[in-house]
């Protein structure tokens, strides 16, 4: 058959999706068509457009037969079937998305759906391996106030972006309540001296959503500790969600009450740590955009990569500099020389969450995407099976974390994969393949 309008092709397009789909029945092979997106070019061609070799490669292996011969069957005998790798294509549908969780209001005339949060708020931080599972959790919290990770405990040194994230929570959120330290002090204190400590907790109590940050400021202040465990417990008690920021974590907040540690420890603890290479390359090419691309050269730019930042502030601080060299016609390279000189000792490469999974991906031949999904086939469990059990033994995240960071698996999936490794003599070879890795190199993990 000839191929129409654009309008007329658009309209095909969704019929041979819903007649491809009606096809495969197998899981596997249903998410590798997730992955791609369907053109009819000008010679009545159908374009499969991905956006690597590898996912191109796995769907000549695993799809390609099948879409050819819906599309030839049922639209033209004629055509052939041709990739289009397109580094910049993006599929919505290739990750799970959040529950929505919503309110329905009923009228005589219409069903209004009314949701309570917004997860827009988050588009804007910066994510890597440095803060994933912390911002994972976080709008875990967004969607279902007090279904998990309650509390969640994130903590981590200064500038690494700890308050922005519990402000983020409380912009997303309709029913939450950010306080820092300093004002929930100020607030019991208040309350005590006026005798009208109820209206205090009435406050911090009317919303879903608690936030507290700097709470290490609370160690020794007997009072305040106090109030903090019950008001832990009412929110727990009542299926609303409280979120601690601190500096330090929980085990080495020396003077907190035993129980106030039990119950925050009972929540997630998750770390945020300096930010990755990712994060700063995001921000320099964004700032860089921003100057049309004048603000450093492409040396400069490998040059700053090559340093060792510890927080945003620093990262912000760098930036600033630039935005003034520029502004005032001065070179970067003085600035340059001085950073590289102060932050080139004693440089530390991490071992991240995303060097395991990336390793054990390449070593099942699967992607890192359907490593963290719901896919039971053999060779993408046991690469999930190696990831827990290699994030367990390289790095300090606890069992939680690791659950979260492996596609919010609970706590017991991630001991039978940590068993499932250590009994089994097929996972042994990869296993002492990577400790030679490691061996062999300069990485160290850092993160918690």
């Amino acid at each position: 058959m000839g191929i129409g309008s654009k309008e007329s092709n658009t309209v095909m397009l969704e019929e041979f999706k819903a007649l491809l789909e009606k096809s495969v029945t197998n899981k596997t092979d249903k998410y590798w068509l997730e992955q791609v997106g369907f053109e009819i070019n000008d010679e009545d061609n159908l374009c499969i457009v991905v956006s690597s070799d590898f996912i191109k490669s796995s769907i000549e292996k695993k799809v390609y037969s099948k879409i050819k011969s819906v599309y030839q069957l049922n639209y033209n005998k004629k055509a052939d079937c041709v990739f289009v790798v397109d580094r910049n294509f993006h599929n919505s549908n290739l990750y799970e998305k959040l529950s929505t969780e919503a309110t329905v209001v009923e009228s005589p005339q219409e069903v209004v759906i009314k949701k309570s949060y917004d997860l827009s708020y988050f588009d804007e931080l910066f994510i890597g391996s440095c803060n994933n599972l912390a911002i994972t959790a976080a709008k875990n919290i967004v969607v279902s106030p007090g279904k998990r990770f309650n509390p969640l405990f994130v903590y981590g040194k200064p500038g690494v972006g700890k308050t922005h994230l519990l402000k983020t929570i409380d912009d997303s959120s309709e029913s939450s309540f950010y306080i820092d330290s300093e004002s929930f002090l100020e607030s019991y204190i208040s309350g005590i001296k006026n005798k009208d400590i109820d209206s205090f907790k009435k406050k911090i109590r009317s919303v879903d959503i608690l936030l507290i940050d700097d709470i290490q400021f609370f160690v020794g202040k007997k009072g305040v500790s106090e109030e903090l465990f019950h008001t832990i417990n009412f929110f727990l008690n009542n299926a609303k969600s409280v979120v601690l920021a601190s500096d330090q974590k929980p085990q080495n907040l020396s003077g907190f009450p035993d129980r106030l540690i039990s119950r925050i420890l009972n929540g997630l603890v998750t770390d945020i740590t300096k930010p990755d290479k990712e994060i700063f390359s995001e921000l320099l090419n964004k700032s860089n955009f921003e100057f049309d691309g004048l603000l450093f050269s492409k040396n400069e730019f490998e040059m700053l990569l090559s340093l060792d930042f510890q927080s945003f502030r620093e990262i912000n601080g760098v930036i600033n500099n630039l935005i003034i060299n520029k502004q005032t016609g001065v070179s970067n390279k003085k600035y340059l020389s001085d950073l590289i000189s102060l932050y080139n000792n004693n440089k530390v490469v991490e071992l991240s969450p995303e060097f395991i999974l990336r390793y054990c991906s390449e070593v099942y031949q699967v992607d890192e995407r359907l490593v963290l999904s719901k896919n039971r086939s053999e060779l993408v469990s046991n690469a999930r099976h190696l990831f827990v059990y290699l994030m367990r033994k390289h790095t300090e995240y606890s069992l939680n974390q690791i659950g979260l960071y492996a596609g919010n698996r609970s706590h017991s999936t991630v001991l039978s994969s940590i068993k499932k490794v250590e009994s089994s003599s097929l996972f042994k070879k990869e296993v002492n393949i990577f400790n030679n890795k490691l061996e062999d190199s300069s990485l160290k993990f850092v993160g918690v």
